[in-house]
């Protein structure tokens, strides 16, 4: 049998100081450090790697030979543990990283090792020489290659481990791990002149190509190319390469600033292949690339540095940018690599292992140790820091690379190091992040070096004061320096001056509302560490009720009772937990888990009962692996595991579906794995009843697979036991034997005992299988010679009474037919045994591609779901929901029915079983929202009364939808109010409001005006605890921009480019540009948004460019030569102008210059322009310069309207109210006649508040007071805001 594998090794001051005491830092500042002091944050993901899992495609290669010598190198190795460094500063060295040659080169040589380490010669491999390659003129478009079906459907390969050989296996992984690490300079020497010597003989670095093809698969070689020699490649002429460099860097360049990180491997693999060297950009946006397209933890570096290997071999100047994107990644990594080995100290001293507290409880956590402690990320990142001074004496780092690497060198104690870098960084005269002193102020008091801490804190103290005097600015760290120098004489024994200084900043800022958090800083990061380290927990539970802050106070009591109970201070831990028990400003979760560790260590099971009762309650978090691992054991040791095991399994069911990340699911499943092989071995250790192994089978398979110790659990079920078995539990035990015996090694006679057995006891039960089991079970009996059993099951009904409790982890289970009637547990999924997750999982996908045509997207996993249904299986419930939005977003109504009615043939809706109805419920809910999307509400509200019978209603984003597809068949204020009406009915059945359904309402009410509604639901998201969104900001700016309040308009943006998670989004900027544009009429602010607009690197849109040529063609001064300059503009960023832009030129010319003439003559020219698509707005324009020439008649409006209706464009309220105003000016009869007509042709639900005051104002100058009345009251009616309404109704003194 091929066992479910475990992954053990998972991814895998400068200034000379004069001061002798630190003095209060508000002897320089003390008026606006409270509201001046804010934190910054740093976030470097170095959790992501380059690429995507896959095989590499082989390339033809061949390096010209180059001198040994060469400077610089780069190791890397390849896994978990793999590490890289450089031992050289020279740029221009030839080192390469390319493992794979390395291990060719080990093989090739393991024979004669001995001899070619006396003699040191070695044999020079003769690669093949590169199939050659011509240039292109054009940056050709990445192409893409589909890999065959059984790549596409391979799982994930996990290395196979066999568990009782588990403890070898983890020494030979860790040796290897540490063979392949580069520990210190003599092996990197070593390892390096190896890897050079083989990649001399290569011109195209293989790492960089495996990169790019992680990321694409890639189309057909050429057929017909033939060998050239390396020389031959450069065929082209310097200028065509030379140009062809410059295209392909733009392009890296362009997509690695916008993001697209996913496009950079291919393009550079295709100027690799077009023989063009990369420039020093294109190499720094590939470095971009390796670190933002994710992969696992430890992975990051090493990719990033092959990359950079390679290009140093390529003799590629390394520049500034690629200097400092190599150090703010080292200098993250060694700042991650710090705090994790903090971590897992703290989950060694707190669940130790099976044999001593000084191990892991999980091996796997002792090989990453191992990675970590191996980890010379900080010494690569000095020696590049070295280098690039070497090669530039003004390198130009920003002050987040030197606060990266500073911080980088405080943590790890490098003082050295740390003030050389500081004082280059003066030396470039960029001022110190203020971020960096408190980590210098630690790291100098770490060497006992008090003087040089005090100093560099007047340092900090004197930047504080430039700040206040306005003279530069700074992010004040006030809290935080206050308490690391208190730290620093606590460190160096001096804590009584370390307080005594303390006192004195607190007689300064005494009534300073900023001393409360000051007070807490202090005591939270100076004085409770030392006093816990000193394992003074009393103590610290005194200062902690007299000096803190309530919210500091209850984590200052988690902290403790941690520390307390990591320590068996079996007391002080007791009284810290019970102190939190009544504190809701603290997660009871972590110390909850400090004390059943405590209490599962000291035995006291029945105190470890009711802290875990509690425990399972909680929210579930991969952190909750361990502590249940342990509290198993513990109840296995104490003989208490009947009835409990159940909660196990659950628990780890939840912590497995707390991730919907594919990369973290795994990574949970392989930990899940290993907690489930731990208990297994403890098991076979103890006497355990029968349903506890049936259980932590169940946990298997539920997790997806066996593991090696199942047969060793199978083994303990004898024929006692077997009676005492469930037909449920008998029948998948009956599955995973068969299983065994056909497709398995070799087993004793006690499984073809145990299988025949079993299947007598289900059979005398008249308990049958059908479909892939069934024929498992007759291959089984026919392979152990149980022909009479054959007859009776071939003989037997194939219905299946009972099912299996868990979903399986193969083939095994088949279909279920008859399970509608059947009585089944609420936690168990009748049809997860017929269920293909994995097919699902490559669906989706599919399904989420955003690259090429959707259509084909969907097409392509159509075709795979057809597959699984044709195999007897089916895919997840979640599945067939995405497949219906998927149909709905093609706009296939047909299909999004007909995969409906699969998944009610596939699997029936059953109302008794839980997991069934969820299932369902997100069916039906799909299907409501593709009903939506397909403007078919009938359909719609069919569905929802579906879901309505289930118990169930729509989602939140459902009910958003309801709102945002009313447009079509709503005006605008029926349109508010019926939103309303939705997010009433949404709350009224049971939904929590999500930001789109906020988002869609709220956009709604501004659109009509309704300005006192949407800011009271703006206000109301933000108290049910949802973040606003830009787009929430957006819709509420412009909703007070519709109605004037540009102060608060304002105010908002401001608020909305403050906020952390803010994406910049063009809407609130021409909001508010429009706003100044229309109703302030000040050209300067509209330009202040735009400018504002570029410096957040947002791209203008259409409307962008619309607003700045009006900006310039109508406000005074007039500028036409700008207004026409835009168009120019637009086109150079590739944009074509549309009829909106021509319409404004035409206003100006008609309106602004009064030159009709010259309006008339653009209008034609624009009709006459195919590119250029005719619409309202131009009419629009041409109409309104009619009217404000005094031209209006029926010769020249009417064969306008008739080219309109011609061309399709429809008439709007804004022409209308042109038109009726021109009309009105006759003071004619026949004028207000006409005006009549256009009023009555715009039709009641187009008309807007301008709409009615225009005619209101028409029948007025006519004296026509009762149409005037007649209009008022119309609009009255139509429920427009009072502040709208209100104006049109003074016309009529109403």
């Amino acid at each position: 049998m091929v066992f479910k594998p475990i992954n053990l090794a998972r991814q895998g001051l400068v200034k000379t100081f004069t001061h002798n005491y630190a003095q209060s830092l508000l002897a320089a500042s003390q008026t606006s450090s409270a509201s001046q002091n804010t934190f910054f944050s740093f976030q470097n993901n170095v959790s992501h790697v380059f690429g995507k899992s896959g095989p590499p495609t082989v390339f033809q290669n061949a390096f010209p030979n180059h001198s040994s010598s060469a400077g610089s190198g780069a190791d890397s190795g390849s896994g978990a543990g793999a590490k890289a460094g450089h031992g050289s500063s020279d740029v221009s060295g030839g080192d390469v990283g390319l493992a794979a040659y390395y291990a060719a080169w080990q093989k090739h040589q393991k024979n004669d090792e001995k001899d070619k380490d006396k003699d040191g010669d070695w044999h020079q491999f003769q690669f093949a020489k590169r199939i050659g390659w011509k240039a292109p003129t054009t940056i050709p478009e990445p192409y893409t290659k589909q890999t065959s079906e059984t790549e596409a459907n391979a799982p994930p390969a996990r290395a196979l481990l066999v568990r009782t050989q588990s403890a070898s296996v983890l020494e030979d992984t860790r040796k290897t791990q540490q063979h392949d690490v580069i520990s210190t300079s003599e092996q990197s020497e070593k390892v390096r002149e190896q890897r050079i010597a083989v990649a001399e003989q290569e011109e195209v670095s293989e790492e960089v190509l495996v990169l790019a093809s992680e990321s694409i698969a890639r189309a057909a070689s050429p057929q017909t190319s033939r060998t050239e020699d390396a020389n031959s490649l450069w065929t082209a002429t310097d200028a065509t390469m030379v140009s062809d460099a410059d295209h392909y860097t733009e392009h890296l360049t362009h997509l690695a600033e916008t993001q697209q990180y996913d496009g950079v491997p291919p393009t550079f693999e295709a100027m690799l292949l077009a023989g063009v060297q990369p420039t020093t950009s294109a190499y720094n946006a590939l470095l971009l690339a390796a670190i933002n397209i994710p992969r696992g933890k430890h992975q990051v570096v090493p990719k990033v540095l092959d990359v950079y290997s390679d290009m140093l071999r390529r003799k590629v100047s390394p520049d500034t940018a690629t200097y400092a994107i190599l150090l703010e990644l080292l200098s993250a990594r060694a700042m991650e690599t710090t705090s994790m080995k903090k971590d897992l100290t703290t989950r060694g001293a707190r669940f130790g292992g099976m044999e001593s507290r000084k191990s892991f409880l999980f091996a796997s956590d002792q090989t990453e140790q191992d990675i970590l402690n191996e980890d010379d990320s900080l010494s690569f990142a000095i020696k590049l820091f070295d280098t690039s001074a070497a090669v530039a004496t003004r390198h130009l780092f920003s002050a987040e690379t030197y606060r990266l690497l500073i911080s980088a060198c405080a943590e790890q104690g490098r003082v050295g190091d740390m003030v050389r870098i500081f004082a280059d960084m003066e030396s470039q005269r960029i001022s110190p992040p203020t971020s960096i002193f408190a980590p210098m102020i630690q790291a100098f008091a770490g060497v006992g070096d008090l003087k040089s801490a005090v100093d560099c804190y007047n340092e900090y103290k004197t930047l504080a004061g430039l700040h206040d005097s306005g003279r530069i600015f700074i992010v004040r760290k006030d809290e935080e320096v206050y308490a690391a120098v208190v730290k620093a004489y606590v460190i160096c024994g001096r804590t009584k001056d370390g307080l005594k200084f303390f006192g004195k900043v607190q007689d300064v800022l005494a009534a300073n509302p900023i001393m409360r958090s000051i007070q807490d800083a202090v005591g939270m990061q100076a004085l409770l560490p030392q006093m816990l380290a000193q394992d003074r927990h009393t103590e610290a539970l005194i200062y902690a009720a007299e000096n803190l802050t309530s919210s500091a106070r209850s984590q200052a009591v988690s902290l403790i009772c941690c520390d307390a109970a990591d320590k068996n201070n079996v007391i002080a831990a007791n009284e810290a937990f019970s102190a939190l028990v009544t504190s809701s400003a603290v997660d009871m979760q972590v110390p909850a888990v400090a004390m059943l560790a405590m209490q599962i260590r000291n035995a006291e099971m029945q105190a470890a009962r009711a802290v875990w009762t509690d425990f399972i309650r909680s929210a579930p978090r991969v952190s909750n692996i361990e502590p249940t691992t342990m509290y198993a054991l513990s109840l296995i040791v104490a003989g208490a595991e009947e009835g409990s095991f159940a909660e196990i399994r659950e628990m780890f069911g939840r912590i497995r579906s707390s991730s919907s990340n594919k990369q973290n699911r795994m990574e949970i499943t392989e930990r899940i794995d290993e907690a489930i092989e731990l208990i297994g071995i403890q098991m076979t250790k103890s006497a355990c009843s029968p349903s506890a192994y049936v259980t932590l089978l169940k946990m298997m398979v539920e997790n997806g697979g066996l593991t090696p110790v199942a047969e060793a659990l199978l083994a303990r079920l004898g024929a006692a036991e077997i009676t005492t078995l469930p037909m449920t539990d008998l029948t998948m035990i009956a599955q995973i034997e068969a299983e065994l015996l056909t497709s398995g090694p070799v087993l004793d006679v006690a499984h073809a005992a145990r299988f025949a057995h079993i299947v007598e006891i289900l059979i005398s039960g008249n308990v049958y299988v059908e479909g892939v089991a069934h024929n498992y079970m007759i291959k089984a009996l026919s392979k152990i010679q149980r022909l009479d059993l054959v007859t009776r099951l071939r003989d037997g009904p194939l219905a299946l009474n009972q099912a299996p409790p868990s979903p399986p982890y193969s083939q095994l289970y088949s279909p279920i037919s008859t399970v509608a009637s059947l009585p089944v547990e609420d936690n168990f999924d009748p049809y997860g045994a017929s269920t293909d997750f994995k097919g699902s999982a490559v669906i989706v996908e599919e399904l989420e591609k955003t690259h090429g045509r959707f259509g084909g997207h969907l097409n392509e996993a159509l075709s795979r779901f057809k597959n699984i249904r044709r195999a007897g299986r089916h895919p997840r419930y979640t599945t067939y929901a995405k497949l219906i939005t998927s149909a709905a977003k093609d706009g296939r109504t047909e299909l999004a029915s007909e995969v409906l009615a699969i998944a009610q043939q596939d699997i029936p809706l059953i109302l008794s079983n839980r997991i069934v109805r969820q299932g369902w419920t997100n069916i039906y809910d799909a299907m409501v929202a593709a009903c939506l999307t397909l403007n078919n509400r009938t359909l719609a509200s069919r569905y929802h009364q579906e879901l309505l019978n289930l118990g169930a209603a729509p989602s939140a984003n459902t009910f958003g939808l309801y709102i945002t597809t009313l447009t079509s068949t709503h005006s605008t204020l029926d349109e508010a109010t019926t939103a309303i009406q939705i997010f009433q009915r949404a709350k009224a059945e049971g939904v929590n409001p999500s930001s789109f359904l906020y988002n869609a309402l709220i956009g709604k009410l501004g659109k009509a005006r309704r300005i006192d509604d949407t800011l009271f639901y703006f206000a109301e998201m933000r108290a049910a605890g949802i973040t606003p969104t830009s787009v929430t900001y957006g819709t509420v700016v412009n909703a007070l921009c519709r109605v004037s309040d540009d102060k608060f308009a304002e105010e908002l943006f401001e608020e909305m480019e403050s906020m952390p998670n803010y994406k910049p989004r063009p809407a609130p900027y021409n909001s508010l540009m429009q706003h100044f544009l229309i109703t302030k009429r000040d050209r300067s602010k509209v330009l202040a948004y735009y400018n504002r607009m570029q410096a957040m690197a947002i791209q203008p849109t259409m409307h962008t460019y619309k607003l700045l040529i009006d900006a310039h063609a109508s406000l005074e001064p007039i500028d036409m030569a700008a207004a026409e300059a835009v168009l120019s503009d637009m086109k150079a960023a590739g944009l074509e102008p549309e009829a909106v832009h021509y319409a404004s030129l035409i206003h100006a010319r008609g309106c602004v210059q009064h030159d009709l003439a010259s309006a008339r003559n653009l209008f034609d020219s624009v009709l006459a322009d195919a590119k250029v698509a005719p619409s309202a707005p131009l009419y629009q324009a041409l109409f309104e310069s009619i009217v404000a020439n005094h031209a209006v008649s029926a010769e020249v409006v009417d064969p306008l309207l008739q080219d309109m209706n011609q061309r399709g464009v429809r008439m709007t309220a804004y022409i209308a109210n042109t038109l009726i105003h021109g009309w009105a000016e006759l003071q004619s009869e026949d004028g207000l006649r006409r005006a009549w007509k256009v009023y009555e042709e715009l039709g009641r639900s187009s008309r807007e508040p301008s709409t009615y005051e225009a005619m209101t104002r028409a029948c007025l100058g006519c004296g026509e007071v009762g149409g005037a009345r007649r209009v008022v009251g119309e609009a009255l009616g139509r429920g427009f805001p009072d502040a709208v309404v209100g104006r049109i109704a003074e016309l009529v003194g109403a």
